[in-house]
């Protein structure tokens, strides 16, 4: 409605720092306490929450946040499936919020989720390959071949799923490749880009931005640790890259 005053509201999952998302005019849910109470003391200063999240099928607090607001009723809270993930979900609340503190509403802040839905491209790599048969995202066999020749996985997501079969790269040609994909999708097109990291020493973080600040044509960057949570899924020796064109 018009005039209405709507908090933008994500999770832990998106790798975002607390107090520097909460600058940016994104707020925080925490995972480890009742959600419900959570978006009750948020609506205090809003009208209206646009609660932001990864896809139910990578993480569960998409569920949670929307038992939360069913609870609360009278339509407060509006839970949202970005069908993105890590460095996705962060780079879409980042925007979102950017849309309502330019004056825009809520469907506005909505159509530029579901843009960098559309638009942008995930791509994970990762050397953990175990970690990725226990959540289902190889196969057991593919782990075993990966980690008797120290291979790394790249997996692409798309529509809240890692669809294609992973490509198992040396970690020499992970980052090339990872440049030469985004390179062939968006071409010369002005980009942001926010990549996140495990652990992973620094010269690994400085020969990433390197390497995409050589390839592609970057408007904005941030590079940032990953969250735990994703970390207990991928990894610890993972990196995860999300790009969007600035414009359609």
């Amino acid at each position: 409605m018009a005039g209405e005053i709507v908090g933008l509201i994500t999770d832990p999952g998106s790798s975002l720092n607390r107090e520097r998302a909460r600058e940016r005019g994104v707020l925080m849910l925490d995972p480890e306490k009742p959600l419900e109470p959570q978006y009750q003391k948020f609506l205090e200063f809003y009208d209206r929450l646009l609660s932001l999240h990864a896809s139910p099928k990578l993480c569960p607090m998409h569920d949670m946040a929307q038992q939360a607001a069913n609870n609360l009723g009278q339509h407060l809270v509006s839970v949202v499936d970005t069908r993105l993930g890590s460095a996705g979900l962060g780079s879409a609340a980042l925007a979102a919020a950017d849309v309502l503190g330019r004056g825009g509403n809520e469907a506005a802040a909505l159509a530029e989720v579901r843009r960098l839905a559309r638009k942008g491209r995930f791509f994970l790599a990762t050397h953990d390959l175990s970690r990725l048969t226990e959540n289902k995202m190889i196969s057991p066999l593919a782990s075993r071949i990966g980690q008797a020749l120290h291979l790394w996985a790249v997996l692409h997501l798309e529509e809240g799923r890692f669809r294609a079969a992973p490509r198992p790269l040396t970690k020499e040609q992970v980052l090339p490749h990872l440049a030469k994909l985004l390179e062939r999708k968006f071409g010369d097109r002005r980009l942001k880009v926010r990549v996140l990291f495990g652990d992973l020493p620094k010269e690994v973080r400085d020969r990433a931005k390197e390497t995409l600040a050589d390839r592609l044509h970057i408007d904005s960057g941030a590079l940032a640790p990953m969250d735990p949570t994703a970390r207990a899924r991928v990894g610890d020796h993972a990196l995860a890259v999300f790009a969007y064109p600035l414009s359609n």
